[in-house]
């Protein structure tokens, strides 16, 4: 979901400038991931799709938040 100039940014960056411009980056990236898997749980029928959307929506929801927690730290 980063765009070429994003990533561009992240790789000048050093230090804590370059980890809150990849903690940054990745919370909008897992928060992409659990707006799609919320479109597969709502729309799939499939047992197996259904299985993994969840697995992919709690596992980001959990992520995001660790994420959210190191960038306050930063």
């Amino acid at each position: 979901m980063a765009t070429a100039a994003q990533i561009q940014a992240l790789g000048r960056a050093r230090g804590p400038e370059a980890e809150r411009q990849f903690l940054t980056l990745m919370i909008a990236h897992h928060r992409g991931g659990v707006t799609m898997a919320q479109a597969a749980l709502d729309l799939s029928e499939r047992p197996e799709v259904q299985t993994l959307a969840l697995a992919i929506h709690t596992s980001q929801k959990s992520e995001i938040v660790q994420l959210e927690a190191l960038l306050s730290r930063r």
